[in-house]
């Protein structure tokens, strides 16, 4: 069976997963149990249609090796990866030739966000030549951030920190995965000394990066509290192509939302795109996780504005404009 015979068959069980949804959706009754039934049969088709690639017919996927690099073709591409199968030794190699996110095929969604203030406490991060410091602007931002996604769409939202509390990245992730956060979204703001730089950027954890990427990575990842046996365990751990699929496809969102409408404020602002760096704070965090760099603080003109209350609650409203772009891609159905 070829890739492009394979990727045909999951499209229809994606499809035939959406109708059975569909045909539930209108007249389950209201309360937790009125989805039980139709959650259990889309599961039901898609972990048979994962067993039946994994171990059925003469050309069945076999577990990959520790050395195979299976290039994703997906609705947004990703970086190659190692895949890696899961605890019960299912390998899910076989989904990776379908142009499904794996988030779609098995109709996720997200119930509880976690919002993380870069830096804080007895780390400023870095600092205007005016004095502004950067655990300042991230706290305020996230703060805001926060307020919006409740109020405006009820979304459950939890911060690492709510104050000028001092965290260890490992803290971070462990505060994280503590409350089976769904999405995570690190905030900081970026520094150039050297350049009169006014960029906005989004980091997903990834293993291509550029010079820059890890000099940033560098600064970044102080105060880390990981021994060098913790970090390869957490490593191992990105064959979970979920992660890797989402994080990129929410980095995307909240870049495109982030650049498009400060723009609109600033026209000599540059669109930096996403990228893949080794944030330790974002391979540590068990779901999807990004790093948006919301401004440039060593820039005197940003640094102004990024002083303003009125400037942080827009920086706020293009962050929320992009994690809900995010979320409306997950749940079509209850959007249409």
């Amino acid at each position: 069976m070829t890739a492009e015979d394979k990727g045909h068959i999951l499209r229809e069980v994606y499809e035939d997963n959406r109708r059975v949804k569909d045909r539930t959706w209108n007249r389950r009754p209201k309360g937790k149990g009125g989805s039980y039934w139709s959650v259990f049969i889309i599961l039901l088709v898609a972990v048979a249609s994962v067993f039946w690639f994994t171990t059925g017919g003469d050309d069945a996927v076999s577990p990959s090796s520790g050395d195979d690099n299976s290039s994703l073709s997906l609705a947004v591409p990703v970086d190659s990866i190692s895949v890696m199968p899961d605890d019960r030794g299912v390998d899910l190699s076989g989904l990776t030739d379908s142009d499904v996110p794996l988030s779609e095929l098995f109709d996720l969604t997200v119930r509880t966000v976690m919002i993380d203030a870069g830096h804080g406490g007895a780390d400023p991060g870095a600092s205007g030549k005016e004095g502004l410091e950067e655990k300042e602007i991230t706290l305020d931002v996230s703060l805001r951030l926060a307020r919006r996604l409740r109020s405006n769409h009820g979304l459950n939202v939890v911060m690492t920190r709510s104050d000028d509390t001092y965290l260890t990245l490992r803290e971070r992730a462990e505060i994280t995965n503590a409350g089976e956060s769904d999405l995570f979204v690190s905030i900081h703001v970026n520094y150039f000394p050297s350049e009169p730089v006014y960029a906005l950027e989004t980091y997903y954890f990834g293993s291509q990066v550029d010079e820059t990427s890890l000099r940033l990575a560098e600064i970044e990842n102080k105060n880390s509290d990981y021994s060098v046996a913790e970090f390869n365990r957490m490593t191992n751990a990105l064959g979970d192509q979920i992660k890797l699929q989402e994080s990129r496809r929410l980095a995307q969102a909240v870049q495109s939302s982030l650049f498009r409408n400060t723009q609109r404020l600033n026209e000599d602002v540059s669109d930096w795109g996403i990228k893949s760096a080794p944030f330790v704070v974002l391979v540590g965090v068990h779901a999807p996780s990004i790093l948006a760099e919301i401004g440039v603080i060593s820039n005197e003109d940003e640094e102004a504005r990024l002083a303003t209350p009125e400037y942080r609650e827009q920086l706020a409203l293009f962050l929320e404009e992009g994690v809900v772009n995010y979320l409306r891609t997950m749940n079509r159905e209850e959007n249409q």
